[in-house]
């Protein structure tokens, strides 16, 4: 009798856990996304797939953190379609996120937000699309954030004082400065953009990398 209450509770348990986690729909769940997105959320519960996993079908829907690239891309476009003209220069409406760097490619500008309000402003140059090698588009988190390094590549080797890598290997674009550009802004990148990377004026570039780290999003459009 004892034994068929037990097993009678277990199934009424697993009943339970159906129910509670039966309206997440997490078919697409990205754990390396996820690890990356949410550093706050590694620092709980380590990268183990199945924590990763298991944090977003409990708490992670409900505070509307994303499970994928796709759909993190997906909620910046709805809220930046969403954005009245008068809104241009500041915050884009909509976002879950108040602290972050946003590349306008159209625009050729790069604006960082802190806490909601415009912190640093500036021209830049991204990847030459003519080329093939236009800037990917899409919402990333900062990686690598290195004071000095040589970028090497098939017809490239130049230093860079300050290196903020936001896509994931073995992608290697970043944000850094430029100092063999003499302008930036404008149509440049259409016939002389970078391999890929955002190019940014030196005093930009390190007054930026003071005040991001690893985890800062950065949103590419």
């Amino acid at each position: 009798m004892m034994r068929g209450r037990i097993i009678g509770l277990s199934l009424a348990a697993l009943t339970v856990m159906v129910l509670v986690t039966s309206h997440v729909k997490a078919d697409g769940f990205d754990a390396n996304f996820y690890a990356r997105k949410y550093p706050d959320v590694v620092a709980v519960v380590g990268t183990d797939p199945a924590a990763l996993y298991q944090h977003y079908v409990t708490f992670g829907c409900n505070e509307g953190r994303s499970q994928n690239q796709q759909e993190d891309s997906a909620r910046y476009q709805a809220a930046l379609q969403g954005t009245a003209p008068e809104q241009a220069n500041t915050q884009v409406a909509g976002l879950p996120y108040s602290t972050y760097i946003d590349v306008d490619i159209d625009n050729q500008t790069m604006t960082y937000y802190e806490n909601g309000q415009v912190a640093l402003q500036c021209p830049v140059v991204t990847g030459n699309p003519n080329r093939g090698n236009g800037t990917p588009r899409g919402t990333y988190t900062i990686q690598s954030h290195i004071p000095g390094k040589t970028l090497v590549g098939p017809t490239w080797n130049v230093w860079v004082d300050r290196w903020m890598q936001f896509t994931p290997n073995p992608c290697h674009i970043g944000l850094h400065d430029a100092t063999w550009r003499s302008s930036f802004g404008g149509e440049i990148y259409k016939s002389n953009g970078s391999h890929g990377c955002v190019n940014l004026p030196h005093d930009t570039a390190v007054a930026l990398f003071d005040r991001v780290n690893v985890g800062t999003t950065v949103v590419v459009r």
